[in-house]
């Protein structure tokens, strides 16, 4: 009987490690724990078709994920919205494992889905942009009028936002969506925007060593008054990794924002005991709505 019992711990032992290995995709937090999903099944539907059903049901075989079934009611609504059924409800979740002892557990999902109409893209609608006209902001989607009106092209054309933005130094920006829905299944979108100050490049510290200070600050391209590119860091970063200790990271980069002058400050820090800010940056917002502007 020992044997028997040693036998089947060793078997669980060499079948948690081999589901650990399949989690094609792991969106787990922790690592440790978590469910990978066996097999998905969805009822309801109505109009979506199989192959697009399937390739959901696909998507979601073979990958791990917190023991949460919010978090994947979630993606899967989303995995709907992505094919244009904007409005689809997800009516219930039912997570089944099959071994309590596996780490990640192996689980079946049955979803009960009603997806709803498929949407299509009507017009988009730029409100109060005044650093970009209408034509430069609708390059940012990648969706013509009358094609599916998918989510997540959607959320790339509001991080195209953001980094053009970003590029020309309106780091307090915000840009604010409103779906409206018609009868005919066409989406409309409607972009508020908030666009703040535009911000200019302060001063550049870099704490370090003399020599090295002065090799890093001779490769910094961003004049001291030039408008602030929030792209440029990174970029900088990578063109001269090899100037940087091995333990630099983007972590040892202090920004400093100064709202009401507009201006950005940035810290290189290398070696802290050679950091000539005295005294000490600070970040300066500015009140609510206000741009330098107003201040006037």
């Amino acid at each position: 009987m020992a044997s028997v019992h040693r036998a089947l711990f060793f078997a669980l032992l060499f079948s948690s490690a081999f589901l650990a290995a399949e989690c094609t995709n792991d969106h787990r937090t922790n690592k440790n724990g978590g469910i990978l999903v066996t097999d998905f099944t969805i009822s309801g539907t109505q109009t979506i078709g199989a192959t697009n059903l399937a390739r959901i049901t696909t998507a979601f075989i073979g990958s791990c994920f917190d023991e949460d079934s919010e978090e994947v009611e979630e993606r899967l609504r989303a995995s709907f919205q992505d094919r244009g059924y904007f409005k689809v409800e997800v009516k219930s979740l039912r997570v089944k494992p099959a071994d309590p002892l596996g780490v990640p557990k192996p689980v079946t999902l049955d979803a009960e889905v009603s997806e709803g109409l498929r949407y299509r893209l009507g017009q988009i609608t730029f409100v109060d942009n005044h650093a970009f006209d209408a034509e430069t902001l609708r390059r940012e989607f990648p969706l013509k009028t009358g094609e599916i009106f998918e989510r997540d092209k959607i959320a790339r054309g509001l991080e195209g936002l953001r980094k053009l933005y970003g590029s020309s130094g309106f780091l307090d920006y915000t840009a604010i969506p409103e779906t409206r829905f018609d009868s005919n299944a066409t989406t409309n979108l409607i972009m508020t925007f908030q666009e703040g100050p535009q911000y200019h490049m302060g001063k550049l510290d870099i704490a370090a060593a003399k020599e090295a200070a002065a090799r890093l600050r001779s490769e910094w391209k961003l004049a001291e008054g030039a408008v602030y590119d929030a792209t440029y860091i990174d970029h900088y970063l990578d063109d001269n990794r090899n100037l940087f200790p091995v333990s630099f990271s983007r972590e040892n980069v202090q920004i400093f924002q100064n709202c009401p002058d507009a201006l950005v400050e940035v810290r290189v820090i290398i070696d802290p005991a050679e950091d000539p800010s005295h005294p000490e940056p600070k970040n300066v917002p500015c009140a609510k709505h206000e741009t330098k502007e107003t201040q006037k």
